[in-house]
């Protein structure tokens, strides 16, 4: 027979859980918010959300095309040439591991950029996917304030910016549901 104390361990175990999920979605909204600790993000920042909310609501209301999914691919390419210039003007304290991770993380999101351009060009299926406003806007909105040296790029950050993508992702869809269908689709219609 199982006892109490297995149910009680059982319990104790999954609040512990759901607390840490707690803390960890926390952690994951101040991420949205961290601009207010480095207000120099806020050059960056503001053009994105703006992209985002345009692209988003007008343009990719849904889904994405070729040509948009290929001009998306530009804004991987700004925002990664703007991370490269903060950390080569942040380099007084010299080649640390931080630096070298920022450096790493602007280079790989310009080749990201890259590489969505190439693939719409060459007409490839996954641009579809990759060059969407939705995926791009995320992860420039929560790898630029690791280069803005608010957050460390570490297992906790990884693992929140993972673990609540699709919470992201299905407020967007939700809110896009039951706003109103812009003009534009009614007059090509």
């Amino acid at each position: 027979m199982i006892s109490i104390s297995f149910f009680g361990s059982i319990f104790s175990l999954l609040l512990s859980l759901l607390l840490y999920l707690w803390h960890l979605f926390l952690y994951w909204l101040s991420i949205f918010a961290s601009p207010i600790k480095e207000p120099e993000m806020f050059w960056i920042i503001i053009p994105i959300w703006i992209n985002w909310f345009f692209t988003e609501f007008f343009v990719e209301k849904y889904g994405t095309t070729l040509g948009n999914a290929v001009s998306n691919g530009v804004i991987p390419i700004l925002a990664s040439i703007d991370w490269l210039r903060y950390t080569y003007r942040s380099i007084s304290g010299g080649f640390t591991f931080a630096f070298s991770v920022r450096v790493t993380l602007s280079v790989a999101i310009l080749i990201y950029g890259i590489f969505v351009i190439i693939s719409g060009i060459k007409l490839k299926q996954i641009v579809f996917y990759i060059g969407r406003i939705r995926w791009i806007t995320y992860v420039l909105v929560m790898i630029t304030p690791i280069i803005y040296n608010v957050f460390d790029f570490d297992l906790v950050t990884l693992w929140a910016m993972i673990l609540f993508f699709p919470v992201y992702w299905w407020v967007i869809e939700i809110f896009d549901r039951i706003t109103p269908e812009p003009r534009l689709y009614k007059a090509e219609s």
